[in-house]
Parts: C-alpha cells; sequence; structure tokens
C-alpha cells in the first residue's frame, strides 16, 4: 500500500498522505509533507464539523472519550509507539495549515448525511452481531509487521459485516466527490485519508468522469 502517492488532475495536484489514526508519530510525517508540498489547500478523511472540533481541543483541550472498540484499537496500536487522542495526524494537520494561513476542509460526510447513510445501510442484525462479535475481535491476534498494516486488518475485521462495509464504501465515494470538487478549483491539495480509505479513495477519484 503507498503511504504517499500525487494524483494530477485538470492542472491540480493533489498529494495523498495516507495516515494512521491515534499514532502519535505520525504527526511529524504531516509536519514534513505540509512544509515540502506547500499546498494550497489541506483535505483531511474527517468531517467539517471534526475540523471544528479539532480546533476546539486545540485551544482548550479536553478529556476524549473512547468506546471499547477505540479503546481496543488503541491497546493494539500502542505496540508501534504511543497513541493519542485526537488523532495527533488530523492535530498535526490543523496546526501547519493555521500557521501558513492555508484552507482546511474535511471531505468526510457531515453528521447528518452520516446519520442517514447508517440508517440506510446497517441494518439491526448488523448492529447486534457487531455489538457481540467485540469479545471475538477482542481475542484476535493482528499479524502486522507496520502500522498501516494493522490499520487495515483492523478495519477489516471491524468492518466485515455487510451494512457497516457499505457504510464504508459510501464514505469513500463522499470523499472522492469532494476531492474531485477541489481538483475543479484548486492548484494544489495535501490529502491526509485514513490509510484503510486511502487506496480506494484514489481509485474512486481516478475513475470520476
Amino acid at each position: 500500500m503507498a503511504s504517499e502517492e500525487i494524483i494530477r488532475m485538470d492542472g491540480c495536484s493533489i498529494v495523498f498522505l495516507d495516515v494512521v489514526r491515534g499514532l502519535k508519530s505520525e504527526a511529524d510525517r504531516v509536519f514534513d509533507a505540509f512544509k515540502s508540498t506547500a499546498p494550497d489547500i489541506l483535505a483531511m478523511s474527517i468531517s467539517n464539523e471534526e475540523v471544528r472540533g479539532l480546533r476546539d481541543y486545540a485551544e482548550d483541550p479536553f478529556e476524549v472519550d473512547m468506546s471499547r472498540y477505540e479503546e481496543l484499537y488503541a491497546k493494539h496500536l500502542a505496540r508501534f509507539g504511543d497513541v493519542f487522542l485526537p488523532p495527533p495526524c488530523f492535530l498535526a494537520g490543523l496546526e501547519a495549515a493555521d500557521r501558513s494561513g492555508t484552507d482546511i476542509i474535511g471531505v468526510d460526510m457531515d453528521d447528518e448525511t452520516h446519520t442517514a447513510a447508517y440508517c440506510a445501510l446497517v441494518s439491526g442484525y448488523d448492529l447486534f452481531r457487531h455489538t457481540t462479535r467485540f469479545n471475538f475481535i477482542k481475542l484476535r491476534r493482528f499479524n502486522a509487521k507496520t502500522p498501516a498494516e494493522f490499520a487495515v486488518l483492523w478495519d477489516r475485521a471491524v468492518n466485515s459485516l455487510g451494512g457497516f462495509r457499505e457504510l464504508e464504501r459510501e464514505r469513500e465515494e463522499f470523499m472522492a466527490k469532494e476531492l474531485n470538487k477541489i481538483l475543479a478549483k484548486r492548484k494544489s491539495c495535501l490529502a491526509l485519508i485514513d490509510v484503510e480509505r486511502a487506496e480506494n479513495v484514489r481509485r474512486l477519484l481516478r475513475e470520476r468522469p
């Protein structure tokens, strides 16, 4: 899987930096990528509401609650280094963009769109199985050599149920659509995309007319 890839279309270049949520060392990768690309706009695979939430946190830090799935993810991810929430990759992106006066956009679904997609795609049975299979995933070993490999394996395990899998595909479609809008308006973009979503987002972006 690529950790950095460039897509050039319609006079715009989008530099993709595939990021691992929660890993503290990702912040340095983001700062380095931002410095080397000097983008017109920064895109992140979170919603604009989440961008505002990150800014609130940066101005006045508060404790971030985690679900039990998130706690288990953090426990496994800690094999590769210090773990922190909110995700350091996105906090670093916010800091770098604000320091340089660069625009920021969240390209993931807004809360209303995500809720509508969730209700349409995730059945009661999917939700029941997702809740009850936690103990099974808790016992699972993830044989990953890198944090990126782990993030992909984790995603496959947690989002393997039909409705949840379809929801992630909808998110990828949404992000590709939003990035396509950037291609039409900007010259250069740095896109911080969750590693488990990045490959499909790039594929969908290339396939768009």
